[in-house]
């Protein structure tokens, strides 16, 4: 009972531990969530030195599970090699589960607690490290992870998780954004005079050649990214970052060089098994970046033939589509030019490029001199993204409105999922009837063509996780005093009535708020409908100014209401515990929890601010493209009308010198003469000798096909010699 009892408060304070984000031996167990310090870029994110130095004070597990020794609630002597190899086949059950977050406690079990000190050496214990990095990797705990990480690394190339060990460090290290932190640790790695293995070389420069480059050094990243073998899984990527390189410089020969190292390495090639299903994605943006280079240099025909290569089921098959086909006009071969915009509308008639490829089909249409047609799509244009740019306009000056499309955004990402999903059962062309119908109207035109940053995914997904953790620890300080008022020999902890109603008053605020933005929404609705009906700008203009006026009121009041959050977290006052005690722990942790709230209403503010930038920046961008279009089109248009005028008068000329235009000939009158099997080829300025004898008759041709009689010998004489002897007959 007593070793039962002992167990149960030893998960119960790991448990409280993870869920907290307390330290574990200096990096903190912070969440997917909370990694990034500046939500804008990942690359500000503290480094494990810098997150040890901010964090001594806090309460670590390895602090807990000392006290829980020293209070004997944990017995160290329990540990043994059957029990951690148990530990460990649960845990990996649970990581390839996808339950991450249970695999980390188990593990922490195994790499943490005093019971298993003895095997640190052992195989089983490093897998336990690597499996526990892995899954707070997984979490997004990327400090935490490297530490553990960096324990493997530490011993030595001689152990048989190094190799894995140091890939996962360069991919958490990648994820983070701070590449100077983790290649800074490690070069630092003390090996004892042994030689890294190759692989482990590989990607060392990778990450230094990537840490070069985005810190803007293409000197210094050109020659590390050349090192880098065939046999490493970051040699598609390094050859594509060369070839960028190569056009930064204006050194296209070498570009194309580079990318074609890509390109050309077949499928089923053994190197290309060294990367994952990535490589295809990698080599997708190869064929696009040689048609580019191709294109840059005025190669057309090369540049068709780069984009040609793009697969079917590649995500980039429109935009080569579009790309191909401006190389073919501006090659002057605008019949492919044309074909491959009837393409592109047909399969992808909801791509990002619809707007562009329309003005680019009424040029292809100007360079054939078919004007009347080139004018009536620029008329089209204009008609159908003239008030799609006056929506995007309403937009950007309304937070309302904004905050509509947010929503709408992150809706239409849901939307593309359950689109995926049901893609299998669809044939190509009943998916291209479905996309049809998302762009008939504005909302789904806007969202077709918006190219959103990832970011403002990406950053709202961090925003979901925060929230889910956040419901998880709901009640994790009460369950956190409870367990110290246990341990301390009373049935519950002391009354918090005030806290507990101003956490009552904030939800109550926070529940008003929701319900003033959902109205804010809906009178936005209504006057974008207004707007849309034909209503007058003056008539809305006292109803936009009061929309614009309440939403910087309720904004307001959502700060205001963050402020208050935080406040609340330094009203109680803790009793004085042994700093060593593992109810002193617990009650440190749960004057942390309480700062919880504010902390993620802080963090969610910010998330979601980042992530809203990035959508307005991709808005504003489709604003001044479409304002571009626009411009073109009216331009196009003009020369359309100046291209036809023109023709007229010259038709009118040579009318009036005894010409007949040839386009003025009915066609019709040769295509009536012609049977089903004939074709009519018209004159083109000379025949050829063996092409056509006028001097031989048309009938006897047409015998001849029959095979009624023999074809006339090219001899003159014998020609000649032939009716005398029928005479003579």
């Amino acid at each position: 009972m007593v070793d039962e009892r002992r167990s149960r408060l030893g998960r119960t304070a790991r448990a409280a531990a993870c869920a907290l984000g307390i330290t574990v031996g200096g990096g903190l167990i912070d969440g997917r969530a909370l990694e990034a310090q500046d939500p804008t870029s990942a690359a500000t994110a503290t480094s494990p030195a810098t997150a040890s130095a901010t964090t001594d004070d806090a309460p670590t597990l390895g602090r807990y599970l000392d006290a829980l020794a020293q209070q004997r609630l944990l017995a160290p002597e329990t540990g043994t090699l059957p029990i951690l190899r148990e530990e460990l086949r649960r845990a990996e059950a649970l990581y390839f589960a996808q339950r991450h977050g249970d695999a980390a406690l188990v593990l922490y079990e195994i790499v943490e607690s005093p019971r298993f000190a003895d095997f640190t050496e052992s195989d089983d214990y490093l897998g336990a490290e690597l499996l526990a990095a892995s899954a707070l990797a997984e979490l997004g705990s990327l400090r935490t992870s490297a530490r553990y990480l960096e324990r493997i690394l530490r011993r030595g190339t001689s152990n048989g998780y190094f190799g894995p060990a140091y890939r996962r460090f360069v991919d958490v290290t990648l994820q983070s954004g701070d590449l100077r932190t983790g290649l800074s640790t490690l070069e630092a790695l003390d090996l004892q005079g042994a030689e890294l293995p190759e692989d482990a070389r590989n990607e060392l420069r990778y990450l230094r050649a990537r840490a070069a480059y985005d810190a803007g050094d293409l000197d210094a990243a050109e020659p590390v990214f050349a090192e880098i073998t065939q046999r490493s899984r970051f040699f598609a990527n390094a050859q594509y970052f060369r070839g960028v390189i190569a056009t930064r410089r204006r050194d296209l020969a070498a570009a194309e060089s580079a990318f074609c190292s890509i390109a050309t390495t077949g499928d089923q090639e053994r190197f290309t098994f060294v990367v994952d299903d990535r490589f295809f994605q990698v080599k997708d943006l190869a064929w696009l970046a040689l048609g580019r280079v191709a294109h840059e240099g005025r190669r057309g025909d090369d540049a068709f033939y780069y984009y040609f290569q793009v697969p079917n089921d590649s995500e980039r098959v429109a935009e080569a589509l579009f790309e191909s086909a401006f190389a073919m006009y501006e090659g002057d071969d605008y019949d492919t030019a044309i074909d491959l915009l009837d393409q592109l509308e047909a399969r992808f008639p909801a791509s990002p490029f619809v707007d562009e490829a329309t003005v680019l089909r009424g040029y292809v249409h100007l360079g054939r001199c078919e004007f009347e047609e080139a004018a009536q799509l620029f008329v089209r244009f204009a008609e159908r993204f003239g008030p799609l740019v006056a929506e995007i306009d309403a937009i950007l000056e309304s937070e309302a409105r904004q905050a509509s499309l947010y929503a709408d955004l992150l809706e239409e990402e849901r939307r593309v999922e359950s689109r995926a999903a049901r893609a299998e059962g669809q044939s190509e062309d009943e998916r291209a009837a479905e996309a049809r119908e998302r762009v008939e109207t504005l909302p789904g035109l806007l969202l077709a063509l918006l190219r959103v940053d990832p970011t403002f995914f990406q950053l709202h997904a961090s925003v979901r996780t925060l929230e889910a953790e956040a419901a998880r620890a709901g009640r994790l300080e009460d369950d956190l005093r409870g367990l110290a008022a246990r341990l301390g020999g009373t049935d519950a902890p002391a009354a918090a009535a005030q806290l507990e109603q101003y956490q009552t008053e904030a939800d109550d605020l926070r529940a008003q708020l929701t319900t003033a933005r959902e109205m804010l929404a809906g009178l936005a609705a209504n006057l974008d409908a207004l707007r849309r009906g034909g209503a007058p700008a003056a008539d809305r203009r006292a109803l936009e100014d009061e929309l614009r006026t309440f939403t910087r009121r309720v904004n307001e009041l959502g700060r205001q209401l963050t402020r208050a959050i935080a406040a609340t977290s330094e009203l109680e006052v803790m009793p004085e515990v042994p700093a060593e005690d593992v109810r002193a722990l617990l009650r440190e942790d749960a004057r942390r929890a309480r700062r919880f709230p504010p902390r993620i209403a802080e963090m969610r503010e910010r998330l979601g601010g980042a992530a809203n930038d990035a959508a307005l920046r991709s808005l504003r961008d489709l604003r001044e493209r479409l304002g571009g279009l626009l411009r073109r089109a009216r331009i196009g248009r003009i020369d359309a009308v100046m291209g036809s005028k023109r023709r007229i008068e010259i038709q009118i000329e040579s009318l009036a010198a005894g010409r007949f235009p040839a386009e003025l000939i009915d066609p019709l009158r040769v295509q009536g003469l012609l049977r089903d099997d004939e074709e009519y080829w018209p004159f083109e300025g000379e025949y050829w000798a063996d092409e056509f004898d006028e001097t031989i008759p048309l009938d006897e041709l047409e015998d001849e096909e029959a095979g009624e009689v023999e074809a006339p010998s090219g001899d003159g004489e014998a020609s000649d010699d032939a009716p005398s002897a029928e005479g003579d007959a």
